[in-house]
């Protein structure tokens, strides 16, 4: 190993200063040596912070010329200083090594090395099959492979930020084929399409289960489906009219046809009858316009006929009676994608919010009673995240999310929430994933938004996000208990993002030849003709 520097200064147990004249960098790996009550000691610890400096180089130099001359004279006294983030003693188990978190602060004049790359490789290898490779470290000029805990993932949930173009698209790539690997099972809300066209195999065979978002109203709740329609969480006349409408018609069919009255009434037929309830509120002698007490609102009245009559239009086509519930149609050993892209965000927030609550549901079933429609873990996948879980919007979706990322560990079920706004995210929910991979972020907000969320993430660390290159990021959490910065693998079945070959498709517009004007003599014959 190849010795760059010393410790300098005061030490203190997690952090120390050094000086090199060595070309190190920012983020590197490095080792700590000093013998103490006569044992070897070895820290491993990160460069967190390097500055460069020259004493005779100071600020009050007046003109170029002075500086130009002292560097004649001084070239073999620039320095670099900098800290070293001490991440742990180095325990060599043979095959696997441990970092036991130091209870003293190293010696002062310790000597620095550059890390043996095979200890990095022990370190952020794979220490069993719940381990899977995520990329490389990016610091480092061998290539030493990362590994990160899978079912830390699913059970710590994980949040994946970044701007658009930074990688997004290839890192949840890479996750989702380990998974895959696994036998893991993975439920995706895909806003754009974008997971409908993937080729994620596994054994040579695709594994993309696409679930056309087919809604089975009466397997709805009056909240999910009211926001189906519409209605707003706010409009409270409304939502009250819908719901006594809506579950007086359920009751109502039960009686007439029992249990099984779906097998006996069309989906067409469901929704008149469903007007005709809603209508039956303004009549004060009808059952339902007893309930009502006061004066009908006849405006709040006509406004849910008036959407569900939009709705029966516009997506009549995913509303149909008998069909099984969405997450009946989850197939084990694949990536299950509910194809949203063509919904818009509201009936996207409905259909979210009941996969997410039968989830969370079947899945405290498969746990304390071992009969469940899910009886496999399951990681859910929320592309667009700020959408459903946004910070100023309150969506059904947003409760359930909430209470997976609380709950979801006790019974298997994980979260991984994609976007490029986290600034838009609810910062409870997202303090809630513990594990992050933050790629490029530019804007100052953002980053404060996912500091504030994140205990991990030193300012060290945040002052890297905007110089990160496509496909490099900072990972932190349990999956791999130490930050790193790493450069993600490249998928080689990636899902793919959904911006447009701009130049291409302009290259294959033809320009129409325009025809020269008619004269005279041609004029006069096509009149002629005709």
């Amino acid at each position: 190993m190849k010795q760059i520097g010393y410790c300098i200064g005061t030490t203190k147990p997690h952090r120390v200063n050094f000086i090199t004249d060595e070309t190190v960098r920012i983020g590197q790996f490095v080792l700590l040596k000093y013998v103490e009550d006569g044992n070897e000691k070895r820290l491993l610890g990160m460069i967190q912070r390097l500055e460069r400096e020259n004493p005779y180089l100071s600020e009050d130099i007046k003109t170029p010329e002075q500086a130009e001359n002292i560097k004649k004279f001084s070239k073999k006294e620039n320095t670099i200083k900098g800290d070293i983030n001490i991440l742990g003693e180095i325990i060599d188990a043979g095959d696997e090594i441990f970092l036991q978190i130091p209870k003293t602060p190293p010696l002062p004049a310790s000597e620095v090395y550059e890390a043996d790359p095979e200890i990095l490789k022990k370190v952020f290898g794979a220490k069993s099959k719940k381990f899977v490779r995520i990329g490389r470290l990016l610091s480092e000029k061998e290539d030493v492979p990362v590994y990160i805990n899978i079912e830390q993932v699913v059970l710590r949930h994980l949040a994946v930020l970044a701007v658009t173009g930074a990688g997004k698209s290839n890192t949840i790539s890479v996750l989702l084929k380990n998974i895959l690997n696994l036998n893991g099972t993975v439920v995706v809300f895909d806003f754009h399409g974008e997971y409908v066209k993937s080729k994620l195999t596994k054994d040579g065979k695709k594994a993309v289960n696409i679930i056309e978002p087919l809604i089975n109203p009466a397997l709805l709740k009056a909240k999910e489906f009211a926001s189906f329609i519409g209605i707003k969480q706010n409009a409270y006349v409304q939502f009250r009219y819908f719901r006594i409408a809506f579950e007086h018609l359920l009751k109502e069919l039960k009686e007439e046809k029992g249990e099984d009255w779906q097998s006996y009434i069309s989906t067409s037929d469901f929704l008149a009858r469903l007007k005709e309830t809603i209508e039956s509120i303004s009549d004060p002698d009808s059952e339902l316009g007893q309930k009502i007490k006061g004066r009908t609102r006849d405006d709040s009245l006509y406004e849910v006929l008036n959407k569900l009559e939009d709705v029966e239009f516009e997506l009549g086509h995913i509303i149909k009676l008998g069909v099984p519930p969405l997450i009946e149609r989850i197939k084990p050993g694949m990536v299950n994608v509910i194809d949203f892209s063509e919904l818009d965000e509201d009936v996207a927030d409905a259909i979210a919010s009941n996969i997410l609550r039968r989830s969370l549901e079947e899945r405290k079933k498969a746990v304390r009673s071992g009969d469940s429609k899910l009886p496999f873990p399951l990681l859910i996948v929320i592309e667009e995240a700020h959408i459903l879980a946004g910070e100023k919007r309150n969506t059904e979706s947003k409760y359930y999310i909430a209470r997976i990322a609380r709950e979801g560990r006790k019974f298997g079920l994980g979260l991984a929430i994609v976007t490029q706004r986290p600034k838009g995210l609810d910062k409870e929910i997202l303090s809630q994933m513990n594990n992050m991979i933050i790629l490029k972020l530019v804007e100052p907000e953002d980053q404060k938004h996912v500091q504030r969320a994140s205990e991990s993430l030193s300012q060290e660390l945040m002052d890297y996000l905007p110089s990160l290159n496509p496909g490099e990021g900072i990972i932190i959490g349990n999956m791999t208990k130490i930050p790193l910065l790493v450069k993600i693998d490249k998928a080689e079945e990636k899902i793919e993002g959904n911006d447009i070959d701009v130049i291409g498709e302009w290259s294959k517009v033809q320009t129409k030849k325009e025809l020269p004007p008619l004269g005279i003599d041609e004029i006069d014959e096509i009149l002629e003709e005709i």
